[in-house]
């Protein structure tokens, strides 16, 4: 139903956090910023995408579904549980993504000395 909302509210607000010198920051995590924002829209739109190809969201007012028939508590419900919980795999995945990159680039500045 809208269960890409739950990430696209993280990506929104990681843009509108996100210091513009992020890039140049010592923290991998902050400098990888704008990964994890590309990874969040990327996915909420794939979502969105899937959303309107099953009919759950229509190109007329109150376009979603779900809000059409009346089962606005079990939209809230699955943004809770399965957009939250997709919003935490995503934002685990970039973490070690991180984790693997700095330890990437690590190994070649030793391999370097």
């Amino acid at each position: 139903m809208a269960c890409f909302t739950a990430p696209l509210a993280q990506a929104v607000a990681i843009h509108v956090a996100k210091p513009a010198e992020c890039q140049k920051s010592r923290n991998p995590f902050v400098a990888r910023l704008g990964v994890l924002e590309n990874m969040l829209y990327g996915g909420s739109l794939l979502l969105a995408i899937e959303h309107v190809w099953h009919g759950e969201i229509t190109w007329r007012y109150p376009f979603l579904t779900a809000i059409a028939e009346g089962d606005v508590a079990g939209m809230f419900r699955e943004i809770a549980t399965v957009g939250v919980g997709m919003a935490i795999v995503v934002t685990a995945a970039w973490a070690l993504y991180v984790v693997a990159a700095e330890a990437v680039a690590r190994a070649a500045v030793r391999q370097k000395a």
